[in-house]
């Protein structure tokens, strides 16, 4: 498994549930951690109260966009190469530019269907799983 600690920052409760019982279904040995609050994320992070492997950080929050986040994580010393996947219902420009601007920093488009997170959520988090299959189809 590529990723066993997975924090997501998500300050909408029912896909925080969805996101972690896709966690669950893909491997139950997945521990995750969810917080609502992106400042109350960086400062459990910067206290080391949470030690993810990598974040899933949901791009539209209140009090701190994605972008800022980015910046303030970036900073703080020891968390500058963990992976961070921008997780939004939106694909637009601001997202793009964020990815370009830091290292590390990929794209989930948040779906409603299970099925569908599942699958995107195992290329992220098995990529052997995934390449197997796509070699045996």
């Amino acid at each position: 498994m590529k990723y066993k600690n997975i924090l997501l920052v998500n300050d909408i409760n029912d896909d925080a549930e969805t996101f972690v019982l896709v966690l669950n279904a893909i491997n139950h040995k997945i521990i995750s951690s969810v917080e609502g609050s992106p400042l109350e994320a960086l400062k459990k992070l910067k206290d080391s109260k949470l030690s993810p492997d990598i974040i899933f950080l949901d791009y539209n929050m209140p009090h701190l966009d994605g972008t800022v986040f980015l910046k303030l994580l970036r900073d703080i010393k020891g968390l500058k190469r963990i992976p961070v996947v921008l997780y939004s219902r939106n694909s637009g420009h601001m997202l793009r530019e964020a990815m370009t601007k830091f290292k590390k920093v990929q794209f989930l488009k948040k779906r409603a269907n299970f099925r569908k997170l599942f699958k995107s959520l195992q290329k992220i988090i098995l990529p052997e799983k995934s390449e197997k299959k796509s070699i045996m189809r």
